[in-house]
């Protein structure tokens, strides 16, 4: 398997290994991939770089998601539905990884004013990040759009 074959194979790995509430480690990620732990040493020094790899996929697929969005608003469903629907992932996105920065360079690009789009994004990984503690709100679906028209 080519290089790049391989290390999206460990990524992927990886995720299913977050999605599922288990330990990232070499081992775990070598049986999940059905690869030796030996491959994976020339592309990930250790567990730590593979989880980072991880959250670096995951933001990527959330800014695709906001910025496939239509305006502020559903921008802001993006992000939240991104937090609902991968909460483990989303939890190490901005727990192992900071991810503050891209996040907030993400949303100056849902709002061009720097301030309010530290407010939106404060406002909504708030509310994400409470979403993915208590999982079985059903506030959440009521207070995020209210949350959302209040922040824009």
């Amino acid at each position: 398997m080519t290089r790049p074959g391989c290390r999206q194979l460990i990524v992927t790995a990886a995720t299913a290994l977050v999605d599922s509430d288990r330990a990232v480690t070499l081992r775990a990620v070598s049986r999940e991939a059905g690869l030796p732990t030996s491959s994976i040493y020339p592309l990930f020094p250790d567990a730590e770089a593979i989880l980072l790899a991880t959250c670096h996929e995951a933001f990527r697929d959330l800014e695709a998601a906001v910025l496939g969005a239509a305006g502020p608003y559903a921008a802001g469903l993006a992000y939240l539905e991104f937090a609902v629907e991968h909460p483990r992932r989303y939890h190490v996105m901005f727990g192992a990884a900071d991810l503050s920065e891209p996040a907030l360079r993400l949303f100056t690009q849902v709002l061009a004013d720097p301030d309010r789009a530290l407010v939106f994004w404060l406002g909504l990984h708030g509310l994400a990040d409470q979403r993915s503690s208590i999982r079985r709100s059903p506030q959440f679906h009521v207070v995020a759009p209210r949350l959302i028209t209040s922040l824009i």
